[in-house]
């Protein structure tokens, strides 16, 4: 009896090893689609964060993102989101933020390089499909194309932050995707993160002959993504690295599911 049942269990595991192996055939566009809807969603949150603590002095001197934290803090003051406490001693000017009662519920908090920092849900990035997509000439399981993007529905808290950067509404921009097959599942990498829709990846793709660029492109993986908070002499090292959307997957591969901004 116990015999029966261990033969039935590995039958049904060799039926599913089965059933998640993918079909290897000549990828298409309507392919390259199919494998990006199971990964990714068509709506993402965008975030904006500002520094809690906002400080500078003659050795470290203000710069622009200082100036544009202070007026977010005030920002976010006036609609009763946050109080910020000034004070000037010893040659050093500092603003606090301390999170209101009405804030709570919609701001978050979350580590930077420049210490703890506020955190507000912007607008929303959305997918808009793929385009100039280009299988290689010698191995029909890669291709590559253009996954065109932009940001929209805008929150009340778009206009308070000034610290967001590089997120206007309505501007298409484009990540440059590299599909490939690999261990019986079809995968894929995200090898430019964000772009304008005609500029560099369209620069990129004339330059270099799809094959290189392609194979270059599937070498280039893994890469960890950058942060947006600008570097500076007073930087202080957070511990924990800061969540994000998305939309920035660097390398996906069936049946895991992806988590999303």
């Amino acid at each position: 009896m116990r015999g029966r049942i261990s033969q039935g269990v590995a039958l049904a595991l060799a039926l599913l090893a089965v059933a998640a192996c993918q079909k290897k055939e000549p990828l298409t566009a309507a392919k390259a689609e199919q494998i990006l809807r199971a990964f990714i969603v068509s709506r993402v949150p965008a975030y904006a964060e500002v520094p809690m603590h906002v400080w500078w002095n003659a050795q470290s001197p203000e710069d622009d993102f200082d100036a544009r934290s202070v007026r977010t803090l005030h920002n976010l003051q006036r609609a009763g989101l946050v109080t910020v406490a000034e004070s000037h001693e010893n040659g050093t000017t500092s603003y606090v933020a301390r999170v209101t009662p009405k804030g709570f519920p919609t701001l978050g908090t979350a580590p930077s390089a420049r210490g703890p920092a506020l955190r507000g849900l912007i607008c929303y990035k959305v997918y808009d499909g793929i385009r100039n997509f280009e299988r290689h000439p010698s191995d029909p399981t890669i291709g590559r194309a253009e996954l065109l993007w932009h940001y929209t529905n805008a929150t009340p808290l778009y206009p308070l932050f000034e610290t967001k950067i590089d997120k206007p509404l309505d501007k298409a921009f484009a990540s440059l995707v590299s599909f490939y097959y690999k261990d019986h599942q079809w995968r894929f990498d995200v090898t430019v993160n964000k772009t304008e829709a005609e500029s560099s990846i369209q620069r990129e793709m004339r330059r270099r002959p799809p094959a290189a660029a392609m194979m270059a492109s599937l070498a280039s993986s893994g890469k960890k993504p950058v942060s947006t908070t600008p570097a500076h002499a007073r930087m202080r090292a957070t511990t924990a690295e800061n969540s994000s959307c998305v939309s920035r997957i660097r390398t996906a591969s069936a049946p895991r599911m992806r988590r999303c901004g």
